[in-house]
């Protein structure tokens, strides 16, 4: 586990301890992963990438002047790409480009359960950033057949789009087509009508009849004057029936009745020049019309002739001649720094998990208690938990035994002067995490200092003692504290020299009743007086509460954890039930100078 950040700042160092702790992991990790995935790289068939450039103008080459036939129908720059992008990637130009090279042919399509999705998949299409470029992938196993759908894909691209715009074309010019027959037998009818009229008033030179009309009435007006101050003159000197008169007015009447003739004859004329010039202009609109239809007709089918596309390669596609995938190199390298970092992170993963005490720091900073001493592993030539038990007996001067010489000095410094650690309780969170083997162990060495110890099994549920030193399990201390039994009775001398046995005896059906009674507060204080260690192998405190009974009436209490198995959360409750129940675990700080 990583250091609580409430105790101390977790440092590099802490990181580097879980990575050797975990170092097995990761390993396993950069092994078996780099290996397999260069076992599919050089097991995968390789896959050859071919591209072909096309160059997507928004606008067609103009070949004629008659634009309007064939204009782009997308206003937006990007909408109009998007879409040609979406032509490009479609399944209908695949099945055009899989018709034109007849792939069905090929072994490698027919086989395959859906021929034109396998050449569908095998496409990508790759805008080029802020260009009207995009790059046309093709990725086959075999590297010709990839260039040659590379270059077909492209052109079977321009293709399709000359085939739209001629067929845009087409429809355009059967439209003029349509139209060119009704304008021209509209042109012909205001034609026929304009010469009918024409001839029906004698039209010829319009503007000259119609000016000498005018000059005429002119001349008529001015005679009319003329008569009338001849008139006026001739009355002041004739009477009106003079012949003078009646001439003057004669002439007078005459020159009205023409201008009134005159002017009514104008008048028709200007009707007949409207209806004519009406008539005159319809034809030539007709004309006109008929003229331009008939240029645009011509244009159309010009441009229908003329193959020209929006659409151009840049660069076809090569022959590749390396593997586009796997890429071995990069794939292994690649594989191993993925390895590393999820190796690493299965070990920080692990750690997280991992809520066992395993080192002595674990003990200081999450459970926060001295760490008396370190046991290593019992190696493998010691087998049986009789020969485990009885190591520092049967081999004093190996490496176990001298870390439990360390653990008795720890305990001798932690022992005031006032008040000396002379019952010791040895318990445990759970069963099997060495509480006994530590027990008999620390007895014998204690032993070895030429004190007298007695060891005493309170674990009257599962007592071991007996076996371990081959005394009696009859007459132990259950039977004691039952009333069955006297002290002198119980106590048994061992085969190791200084060190008595006292063990579980019959189990009983009440063991923490047993221990409620005064009788073992007694027994302590008799003990005490007759030796100078007393080592009390007690049962594990979360599994039964006797060891919480016996915690406040020992000098001292000895947690054991077992490394890489006791959990910081049962180390917890252990220590909790030992506090409350005012027992003394032994901290070796505690020696007084």
């Amino acid at each position: 586990m990583l250091p609580n950040p409430q105790s101390r700042e977790v440092t590099l160092e802490d990181y580097f301890k879980v990575i050797k702790k975990r170092h097995k992991i990761i390993a396993a990790f950069l092994i078996i992963i780099p290996l397999a995935v260069a076992i599919l790289v050089f097991a995968v068939k390789p896959v050859y990438r071919a591209t072909v450039s096309v160059l997507i103008e928004k606008s067609p080459p103009k070949v004629t002047q008659f634009e309007e036939v064939y204009q782009t129908p997308y206003g937006d720059t990007l909408q109009y790409y998007q879409t040609q992008y979406k032509i490009l990637s479609s399944r209908a130009l695949t099945e055009r480009v899989f018709e034109e090279l007849r792939l069905i042919k090929d072994k490698d399509f027919k086989d395959a359960r859906d021929p034109i999705r396998k050449l569908y998949d095998s496409i990508s299409i790759e805008p080029v950033r802020n260009s009207q470029i995009v790059m046309v992938h093709v990725d086959d196993t075999d590297p010709l057949r990839a260039s040659s759908i590379a270059n077909a894909f492209a052109k079977e691209y321009i293709k399709q789009d000359i085939e739209t715009r001629n067929l845009a074309t087409k429809q355009a010019a059967g439209w003029l087509e349509s139209q060119l027959v009704d304008i021209k037998k509209r042109m012909e009818e205001s034609e026929k009508e304009l010469s009918k009229y024409i001839q029906q008033n004698r039209i010829v030179t319009v503007p000259d009849v119609e000016r000498k009309t005018e000059t005429l009435l002119e001349s008529l007006k001015q005679d009319k004057s003329n008569v009338e101050t001849a008139l006026a003159e001739a009355l002041k000197r004739y009477k009106e029936k003079h012949p003078k008169i009646i001439a003057l007015r004669a002439q007078a009447e005459n020159i009205n009745a023409k201008i009134e003739k005159e002017t009514e004859n104008l008048l028709n004329l200007q009707l007949k020049m409207a209806q004519y010039n009406m008539l005159k202009k319809e034809t030539e609109s007709s004309q006109q019309l008929y003229t331009s239809i008939l240029s645009r007709a011509k244009e159309t089918d010009v441009s229908e002739k003329i193959e020209a596309s929006r659409i151009r390669v840049i660069d076809p596609a090569k022959v590749p001649d390396i593997p586009f995938r796997p890429k071995k190199l990069r794939d292994i390298l690649l594989s191993i720094f993925v390895a590393l970092m999820a190796g690493v992170g299965a070990a920080f993963f692990l750690e997280y998990l991992d809520s066992t005490i395993r080192t002595a720091e674990d003990v200081r900073v999450y459970v926060n208690l001295p760490f008396l001493g370190y046991i290593s592993t019992i190696g493998k030539d010691i087998k049986t938990e009789i020969d485990k038990d009885l190591l520092c007996y049967k081999d004093p001067k190996c490496a176990i035994s001298e870390a439990y010489r360390v653990i008795r000095t720890s305990i001798l410094f932690a022992s005031p002067e006032d008040k000396p650690l002379k019952n010791i309780l040895v318990t445990s969170s759970l069963p099997k995490e060495g509480k006994t083997f530590t027990a008999t162990n620390i007895a014998t060495i204690f032993s070895q200092l030429n004190e007298k110890v007695i060891l005493i099994d309170l674990d009257m549920r599962r007592g071991r003692l007996a076996n371990v030193f081959n005394v009696e399990q009859k007459a132990g201390i259950s039977d004691f504290l039952a009333g069955k039994a006297e002290l002198k009775d119980i106590i048994k001398k061992s085969f190791v020299g200084n060190l008595s046995i006292i063990s579980s005896g019959t189990i009983p059906p009440n063991p923490s009743e047993l221990l409620h009674s005064g009788k073992v507060a007694l027994l302590f204080e008799e003990l005490k007086a007759r030796f100078d260690r007393i080592i009390i192998d007690a049962p594990p405190i979360l599994s039964v509460a006797d060891s919480s009974l016996l915690a406040n009436i020992v000098d001292g209490v000895i947690m054991v954890i077992k490394g890489a198995s006791s959990h910081l959360n049962a180390i917890t409750q252990t220590k909790g039930k030992i506090i409350e129940a005012k027992g003394r675990i032994i901290r070796s700080e505690e020696r007084r100078v």
